[in-house]
């Protein structure tokens, strides 16, 4: 075998031991209803009934399941703010009681990798394993899985002092962003508006 040949054989392996992990399946769905998949979200189910604008929201942590290279708890608090915020971004209601829909969910896996040779690719990657639902007593309204894959701007050489954590707080921005996509858009097309 030649040299170029041996040299793309290894390259090829190597793309897909990389898609191979990139695609892991994710946990157990979040409720017992059937996901389809999503525009937005890898996988969805909102209620027939369900008018996101039209209802109020209560908040519940989402506990961080498995942290590689970053803290459970900074990813937790930051990812909170970030849902809190873009739900007050897009003039959604927060309000108490009983009335009130639950968010809730976990975050099974939040990774940030490359840090080793940050220094030669110039970047880092952060993925991100979630799901959660939107209840109502014992309703649900909505519910999802999601991965999401982000990496830093390229720049060889040392990592900027904050440049993990500003890609992890891109990361949460980027789920809350998917998340809300599809709640709010979910049967919105080009013709209606």
């Amino acid at each position: 075998m030649c040299r170029w040949c041996s040299w793309i054989c290894c390259v090829l392996v190597i793309t897909a031991a990389v898609a191979a992990c990139r695609t892991r399946a994710l946990p157990a769905g979040p409720a017992p209803v059937p996901l389809k998949p999503g525009n937005y979200v890898k996988e969805f189910y909102i209620a027939p009934d369900f008018e996101p604008t039209r209802t109020a929201y209560t908040f519940n942590t989402f506990p961080v399941i498995q942290a590689d290279n970053a803290s459970a708890q900074a990813f937790q608090k930051i990812f909170q703010e970030e849902l809190l915020r873009a739900w007050q971004d897009q003039g959604l209601k927060a309000a108490s009681g009983q009335e009130a829909a639950a968010v809730s969910g976990t975050i099974h896996r939040v990774a940030v990798k490359g840090a080793r040779l940050r220094w030669l690719s110039g970047r880092l990657q952060a993925s991100l394993a979630i799901s959660g639902t939107i209840t109502r007593g014992s309703q649900v309204l909505f519910a999802f899985q999601d991965q999401v894959y982000l990496s830093s701007p390229v720049a060889p050489g040392r990592a900027a002092p904050r440049e993990k954590d500003l890609l992890l707080r891109r990361l949460a921005r980027e789920a809350v962003h998917h998340l809300l996509n599809e709640m709010l858009l979910h049967g919105v097309t080009t013709e209606s508006g």
